[in-house]
């Protein structure tokens, strides 16, 4: 079976959006640009996810400008009525042809109070039980006109619904994840790790009598004719930022998960290469790419979404980094030790990443047995 490849669709744009200057405002013609790059690309679809802009209002605008690409569109249980979010998959899978994926998302505490929605870690997993489920039931239904003079109604396209997919590393999330999800997803690191998180899921999966169609991960690429050129690429994601901005950060990221008990200069990783990185960095310098090379093909590195992951928890910044062909075995190896069947990948700029990963690695990726 091919690797399903799955693009990032997202405003947040720039050459190394995490550095000063680095971000591109919002560009509505760009973003256009992007999702007519995936569409044409090959890629299955994109992750849609949640920036300052509305996930499903921008998937919507990007579905009207393409033809075949699915959409990954993330969405927060319980942040409005089932019923009415209902509606909006009724609506997008009828003028889109039924290119609707949702990734159910349980919340991060700084999103989910702005929304006033202060509920407990694991009570959130079973209100999403709930709501999910309610969903699915009105996605069956259809949504019918108000008006009886006019019988207009909008039918299930997809006819096992919408497919869910959805992370859940907790003892709570991943009870939740073999109730709820079609597709288990997981931000990529090593490959133990892997397969030590999809073997919990199947677990929680079978314990409910349900089997997961897809299990996918997230990762950064940066894919060129020679290895060399691919590593002086990742080591520009570092040497853009500079020295004083990604000190500043990792002591802000520090200060911020210790509750102010913290900063970078007292903080202890969790292992040797990560306080490397945090000693290299207190002492002015950048790590070498040869230093935050993790094994298994990847590179820890910087993301629009996260920093150089020092934690070794939460949001992984990890990058698949080489050839075509490297980056292929890494993925053909990945996938045959864990059964993974997606990858969500990322690069900045993402329309220039995008096409490199269209023509270097899709075609490679569809061939994988």
């Amino acid at each position: 079976m091919s690797i399903k490849t799955f693009w990032y669709l997202t405003p947040a744009d720039g050459d190394f959006p995490w550095s000063p200057d680095g971000l591109h405002p919002v560009d509505i013609g760009r973003y256009i640009r992007l999702a007519k790059t995936i569409d044409d690309g090959g890629f299955e679809g994109a992750l849609v996810a949640t920036w300052p802009n509305d996930p499903f209002v921008s998937a919507s605008f990007a579905a009207s400008h393409t033809t075949r690409m699915k959409f990954l569109v993330a969405i927060y249980a319980q942040m409005i009525p089932a019923r009415l979010l209902a509606d909006k998959a009724l609506t997008f899978d009828a003028f889109s042809g039924g290119r609707l994926l949702i990734n159910s998302v349980n919340g991060r505490e700084n999103i989910l109070t702005k929304y006033s929605m202060d509920v407990p870690h694991d009570e959130r997993y079973e209100q999403g039980e709930a709501y999910w489920a309610d969903f699915r039931k009105f996605y069956a239904e259809g949504s019918h006109s108000n008006f009886p003079n006019t019988p207009l109604s909008l039918n299930a396209v997809q006819d096992q619904g919408v497919p869910l997919w959805g992370a859940g590393d907790s003892e709570a999330g991943l009870r939740n994840s073999g109730r709820v999800l079609n597709s288990y997803l997981t931000m990529l690191r090593e490959t133990s790790f892997i397969e030590s998180k999809f073997g919990e899921a199947r677990t929680a999966g079978a314990v409910e009598g349900r089997a997961f169609e897809d299990f996918g991960a997230l990762s950064g690429v940066i894919v060129r004719a020679s290895h060399d050129e691919a590593i002086e690429r990742f080591r520009s994601l570092f040497e853009v930022a500079g020295i004083d901005q990604i000190t500043d950060v990792l002591d802000k990221a520090v200060r911020r998960r210790t509750g102010g008990k913290q900063d970078l200069s007292t903080f202890t990783a969790r292992d040797a290469q990560r306080q490397g990185w945090v000693e290299t960095i207190l002492a002015g310098k950048l790590p070498e790419p040869d230093d935050l090379y993790l094994g298994d093909g990847i590179h820890a590195g910087i993301t629009a979404w996260s920093p150089l992951d020092i934690f070794a928890t939460g949001s992984s910044a990890v990058y698949y980094v080489g050839t075509p062909d490297e980056i292929t075995s890494s993925v053909a190896e990945l996938k045959a030790r864990t059964g993974l069947t997606s990858l969500i990948l990322a690069g900045w700029p993402l329309i220039d990443e995008a096409e490199h990963v269209a023509e270097h690695l899709i075609p490679r990726f569809d061939a994988l047995d």
